[in-house]
């Protein structure tokens, strides 16, 4: 089985934010691509309404959010 690479977001993907690793955010889809850096559209994960879109320097930055299975 071939290893994730850490510094790419795929949908379906999920994080925690470090503040709240009890709410799962899941990658839903691409943001806008009128802007240099990428977005992601994330929701909350039983909550769908809830949705979020976040640049992936954020989504990466292991101050904000940390990577879930």
């Amino acid at each position: 089985m071939f290893k994730k690479n850490k510094n790419q977001i795929d949908i379906g993907d999920r994080f925690v934010k470090t503040d709240d690793p009890t709410t799962v955010w899941i990658v839903a889809g691409t943001g806008s691509p009128v802007v240099s850096i990428p977005h992601f559209q994330v929701v909350r994960e039983g909550y769908t309404s809830r949705m979020r879109t976040l640049s992936e320097q954020v989504l990466l930055d292991a101050d904000y959010y940390r990577r879930v299975e």
